[in-house]
């Protein structure tokens, strides 16, 4: 069966009808409300308001049909990143446009304020806890983008290291940061390790272990891809834990290599059986429609489960006037699939890296026992009993 063709929106098609729709909408306006939103009379709320809420309609409704319209462009891919911060603005056009008059402006800025809870609103809501985790084999990951211009190295390493993690998830691993992390006791604490020797680029990710890995466990490349699997044994489990950085969208021809590379992730997703947990920095908030495609797969995100999908994780600048005002999103994700719940998550400092790291408790769902089992189970009561 013939999958259905995704429209691919133009850019410039696209920034067309921002156009059309900050020109169009306030002359369209002048010819039903005349009298409060006659655009011939100078108004800043006015024109300020349709400008900003022109410009985030025309975002909201290519977002909301995100499953017809594949994102254009790093520009609007950045903005659905960046959608939970930027509707803030239609808040702040609320009052003004109602205190002036402008209902019909008013009336916009509404139902961009009614679309930001719809898209903030569920992630404090946490998930049912299924009923296997009270009595299921747990284990601790710690994810880490510890950037690749860090100015404290040691000061990073050692957080991690103390950290105690079971499975250590260290992203934009350079070979002079992996230096400092073993010489500060990740060799002897972590000896056990998946990476890729040949990766000297700025997204290299290292796994590392406190336990031996199973069977299975080596550097992959996938496309443009390179996703680190090791199997962990937890209880009488392997767990596949894939490390992943997928480019940054910002990079010149970022946003088509990591989309290339999110196709052919979801690819490779498909041949994974078993408890499984996707981790690392994705470069994407869950506001893309990638994203959303990714979690089709049958995963799950671990802030979301635990009702923390708002917790941010990456600030623009590791230093400086941008750093103060701390992490604006979650670019940092842990996705798990129904073989897999989370438990707990605590966020960690960034010590010199513009992303904060984070460790979350994860329980695996216990083997489940064959029928076979089960019957010998039975009869092996049924012959113990007494005559």
């Amino acid at each position: 069966m013939s999958r259905p063709r995704r429209w691919r929106a133009d850019g410039r098609l696209l920034f067309a009808a921002v156009v059309a729709l900050v020109i169009g909408v306030p002359l369209g306006v002048s010819l039903i409300d005349t009298a409060a939103d006659q655009p011939s009379t100078f108004s800043v709320v006015l024109w300020a308001g349709w400008i900003v809420g022109a410009a985030l309609g025309a975002i909201v409704i290519i977002h909301g049909v995100q499953r017809l319209v594949s994102a254009p462009s790093a520009g609007l891919a950045l903005a659905y990143d960046a959608l939970p911060i930027l509707l803030v603005g239609a808040w702040v056009l609320v009052v003004p446009s109602l205190v002036t008059g402008h209902w019909l402006l008013a009336a916009v800025a509404g139902g961009l304020c009614a679309y930001h809870l719809h898209l903030v609103l569920p992630r404090f809501r946490s998930t049912p806890t299924p009923s296997w985790v009270a009595t299921a084999p747990t284990f601790t990951l710690c994810v880490a983008n510890v950037f690749i211009d860090n100015p404290t190295p040691d000061l990073a390493a050692r957080a991690l290291i103390e950290a105690a993690a079971d499975v250590l998830i260290i992203v934009e691993s350079t070979p002079s940061f992996m230096a400092h992390f073993d010489a500060g006791g990740g060799r002897d604490r972590y000896p056990h390790r998946i990476f890729d020797p040949d990766d000297t680029s700025d997204y290299a990710v290292t796994i590392a272990t406190l336990q031996p890995l199973a069977e299975g466990s080596r550097p992959e490349t996938h496309g443009d891809l390179r996703v680190m699997r090791a199997v962990v044994p937890v209880d009488q489990r392997d767990v596949t834990v894939m490390g992943i950085n997928p480019m940054a969208t910002v990079d010149p021809g970022g946003f088509d290599t990591w989309r290339a590379q999110l196709r052919a992730l979801r690819h490779t997703l498909a041949h994974v059986h078993g408890p499984l947990v996707l981790a690392g920095d994705l470069n994407t908030s869950r506001y893309r429609p990638e994203f959303s495609r990714l979690l089709a797969t049958g995963l799950t995100d671990a802030h979301d489960d635990l009702g923390r999908g708002l917790a941010p994780s990456f600030k623009l600048s590791a230093t400086g006037v941008l750093a103060a005002i701390g992490p604006v999103a979650r670019l940092d994700h842990a996705l798990t699939n129904h073989e897999v719940h989370p438990v707990e998550v605590v966020e960690l400092e960034a010590n010199g890296s513009d992303h904060l790291p984070f460790i979350v408790t994860l329980a695996v769902r216990p083997a489940r026992r064959t029928r076979r089992h089960r019957g010998d189970a039975r009869r092996m009561s049924t012959a113990s009993l007494p005559a």
